[in-house]
């Protein structure tokens, strides 16, 4: 009996899978906050190289299949775990976007990043102030419902330093549209 109802819901899903599938929220401004987990490419002698936590904010205004968002980022980057230290980047930033293709409940984007910010130190430290981060990535916009949509991406970026330190990020946010 299993077998008789197997085609057919495999026929039924296949069928509602392009609804249930695209999709993009559509309101011209939408604000996000998102967490973050950051992996570092390489290892510092200094620090533990470990997978860190981070947190994001952003406003971003939408036209046609373009947008521009501008937030704040901070994310753990280093860690002495004999010292009970921390260094955690601090930035603002500028986000373009670009939507490759979009449907009614999901979207697949590309996006760049730069920034500039500072390290914050849990302690006194004397990292060098000023920094600049590149980078670049893409992802998934899920639409809730009207002008709620959840955001899974992925980046690589860059930060300015003597030691030229990069890392990937994936992230999972919250947009609101009005």
């Amino acid at each position: 009996m299993r077998e008789r109802f197997r085609v057919p819901t495999i026929v039924v899903v296949f069928a509602l899978l392009p609804a249930l599938v695209l999709a993009q929220a559509r309101q011209p401004l939408s604000i996000q906050a998102s967490g973050a987990v950051l992996f570092p490419s390489t290892e510092d002698p200094t620090f533990s190289s470990k997978t860190r936590l981070g947190f994001e904010a952003q406003l971003r205004y939408t036209f046609s299949r373009f947008s521009l968002g501008a937030g704040y980022q901070r994310s753990t980057v280093f860690s002495a775990d004999n010292l009970n230290f921390t260094q955690a980047l601090s930035l603002v930033f500028i986000e373009p976007r670009y939507v490759v293709a979009a449907g009614n409940t999901v979207a697949l984007y590309i996006a760049g990043r730069a920034g500039f910010g500072d390290f914050v130190c849990s302690e006194a430290c004397t990292a060098p102030t000023s920094k600049i981060t590149l980078g670049g990535g893409g992802g998934l916009l899920f639409r809730v419902v009207e002008g709620v949509s959840i955001d899974l991406g992925g980046q690589w970026f860059t930060v300015d330093d003597q030691n030229s330190s990069s890392f990937g990020m994936v992230r999972l946010g919250l947009g609101i549209g009005f």
